[in-house]
């Protein structure tokens, strides 16, 4: 029984609390008579509910012990608040509903009239409502909510989207494709709009022109040309391009000096502007040249003349018709790759053609003992502009001797010029490399004596008595290549004695010989940079001899052998009728070399091909010696030594006649 009543007050006091939550929630409980109406939606607000409630349970209904049946309401009466637990929360709920007309209390459901188990069933689902919101509140206050993130497509992911979204719309796709496709239509064929689109993009056109004198055919230098705010200038060939033109109509203007001024619209597309051959017609006063070479007597072609800003250059016949300002008194400069730069005089009006004939830019370079002491000389080859280069000191011999490079930058010079000297007391030859601009030298060494076999571009190949050595020393005498650009300075041979020695192209063939018994006497050849280094013949060579510009003689104690350049080895061959040896000189680009057969006091200058190997005589002079150096690869320096004369002679092998350039003191030549 005790049980009994203790489960009673429990389940009192669980319907109490409803009854309290349900009257905070509602309000309190209202009865229902006939002028009972309603609340209109407007003045009622839903409960919000929140989404995804976890799940709760809904409390057990205790029917053991049923509600008591509400007394009945007599008519006329406004309802009192209903004592049984339920019935307010059910009554505050339905009130809850908005309907959207006043209610008739004859057509309410007898439920909201007529007290009975109805009753029960809702107030038990009031209980469940009251149950799911405490859960909920519950869980709110114990469960901190999670702030959502949110996440910023990329960039890629909207051009995606975009793309996706414009894609599966046909009006916006087709669209834009018509759109395109007019605009498209529009810039193709319609130039204005085309050049608009293209110039505002940053498009830009080019254009090239070719200017030429209507009188001569020849091109024009520095020709002004102004198109779309841009100037530029033809080149030695008449030619010019200028970029970044607006596409689009834009005028050409075309200008020289003593010519009619040209005028043109031109439609500058996608593609170059080619104006092709614009003819100038002259209008100021025209001068007549004609160039030849100095030493030959031909025309020389592509001679630049020029006059302030009026420019031409010769023709194929060496004829150049310059067109100056009226009343123009510019001088004239004349200008050609390998010939001396000439300045002269402007003519006056009509003057009758001037020849001019050109002179090699390289000096001449040579020794004369005029001041009294041995002096390097330069000059050109007219005779103008001689300067003193290398000044003597008054102890060199007759022995001294020089030899230019083959660009005519550097002169290599052997000489007793410095004091210096031997244990004995003899002077040392001294080896100085002079520039040939400057005149500054470089000091290469000092030995016994110095002999100068030639030069390969920049490096200069010589023999050398080494200072002080015994004369059974077998490293007495050495050959040394000595490259000017790295400063290098390589060691090709060594002995006691050198029987002979040649250099014929690059390779360096030469000969030992000793005093030595121990000591293998062979011959060998080696190239001037050290590589290749090859013994062709081992035994004893008393001389060695040049037959041939590619044949070598050898003579041995018992036999003559012969050697051909390229072969593995000497042969066997008959002696010889004399024992002169061919000096061959080759020119700088190795196309001919050229030789002095000296014949009855004469000689006979030979010039040979060699990519055919053909020998031709260029001229021939009493007492001519050798060739002494290559100017240019035209020009050839020879040496005429006699009771008449000492001098150097310049001559042209493709024609003309020989040149004195100066007289010169008998010194040592290669």
């Amino acid at each position: 029984m005790a049980d009994d009543n203790s489960a009673k007050k429990q389940t009192d006091n669980e319907q109490a609390s409803a009854e309290k939550h349900v009257t905070e929630l509602m309000g309190p409980a209202q009865g229902f008579n006939e002028e009972y109406t309603v609340p209109k939606k407007a003045d009622t607000k839903a409960e919000p509910q929140p989404a995804d409630k976890p799940e709760v349970k809904p409390a057990e209904v205790v029917k053991d012990n049923p509600l008591p049946s509400a007394p009945p309401v007599p008519e006329n009466t406004t309802k009192a608040a209903d004592p049984r637990p339920g019935l307010n929360a059910a009554a505050s709920e339905s009130d809850s509903v908005a309907p959207e007309k006043d209610l008739n209390m004859d057509e309410l459901p007898s439920e909201f009239t007529t007290p009975g188990i109805e009753d029960d069933e809702k107030t038990a689902a009031a209980v469940e409502d009251i149950l799911h919101h405490d859960a909920d509140k519950t869980l709110e206050d114990d469960v901190p909510v999670a702030h959502a993130t949110v996440m910023k497509p990329s960039f890629m992911e909207r051009l995606k989207n975009g793309w996706f979204e414009w894609w599966d719309n046909p009006r916006k796709r087709y669209g834009t494709l018509i759109l395109l496709a007019v605009l498209i239509a529009v810039v193709g064929f319609v130039p204005a709009v085309r050049a608009f689109v293209l110039n505002t993009a940053g498009v830009r056109a080019s254009m090239v022109v070719h200017v030429t004198d209507n009188g001569t055919n020849l091109p024009l230098e520095n020709v002004v040309v102004k198109t779309d705010g841009k100037t530029g200038k033809t080149d030695f060939d008449g030619k010019l391009q200028i970029k970044g033109v607006h596409l689009g109509t834009q005028k050409v203007q075309i200008e020289k000096i003593g010519f009619k001024s040209v005028s043109r619209q031109v439609k500058f597309g996608l593609n170059i502007a080619d104006l092709g051959e614009i003819k100038l017609i002259p209008t100021g006063q025209q001068l007549t040249y004609t160039f030849t070479d100095y030493l030959s007597g031909k025309p020389v072609a592509g001679v630049a003349v020029s006059s302030g800003e009026s420019t031409t250059k010769s023709d194929k016949n060496g004829k150049a018709l310059l067109t100056t300002a009226p009343g123009s008194t510019e001088k004239i400069t004349v200008k050609s790759e390998g010939y001396r730069t000439e300045t002269l005089d402007h003519p006056k009006p009509e003057s009758p053609a001037l020849a001019v004939k050109l002179v090699p830019s390289a000096q001449a370079i040579f020794i004369s003992k005029e001041s009294g002491t041995y002096d390097v000389y330069k000059q050109y080859v007219d005779g103008k502009n001689r300067k003193l280069l290398f000044e003597g000191t008054g102890l060199e011999t007759q022995a001294i001797s020089a030899l230019p490079s083959p660009d005519g930058k550097k002169v290599a010079v052997a000489s007793t010029r410095d004091d210096k000297r031997n244990k004995d007391g003899y002077l040392l030859t001294a080896l100085n490399v002079v520039d040939t601009e400057t005149g500054d030298s470089t000091n290469i060494e000092y030995a016994e004596q110095v002999m100068l076999l030639g030069w390969r571009k920049d490096t200069l190949v010589y023999l050398q008595t080494v200072a002080g050595a015994s004369a059974a020393n077998p490293n007495r005498q050495k050959i040394i290549s000595y490259d000017l650009t790295t400063n290098k300075r390589f060691q090709l041979a060594s002995a006691n004695y050198f029987a002979g020695e040649e250099l014929i192209g690059d390779t360096l063939y030469y000969t030992v010989s000793a005093t030595d018994p121990s000591a293998q006497e062979t011959f060998t050849k080696v190239n001037v940079d050290g590589t290749a280094k090859k013994s062709l013949y081992t035994g004893n060579v008393w001389s060695l001899l040049r037959s041939d510009y590619s044949k070598l003689k050898l003579q041995a104690p018992d036999k003559w052998l012969e050697y051909t350049v390229g072969a593995s080895a000497p042969v066997d061959t008959t002696p010889v009728s004399d024992y002169v040896s061919r000096y061959y000189l080759d020119n700088p680009d190795g196309k001919v070399s050229a030789r002095v057969d000296v014949r009855d006091s004469k000689g006979y200058l030979m010039i040979r091909n060699l990519s055919d190997g053909k020998e031709t005589e260029l001229t021939s002079q009493r007492n001519m010696q050798a060739p002494t150096y290559w100017l240019n690869n035209d020009v050839l320096i020879f040496r005429v030594s006699g009771a008449a004369e000492v001098a150097d002679y310049a001559i042209n092998f493709h024609g003309g006649a020989a040149k004195k350039i100066a007289d010169v003191s008998l010194t040592g030549i290669h």
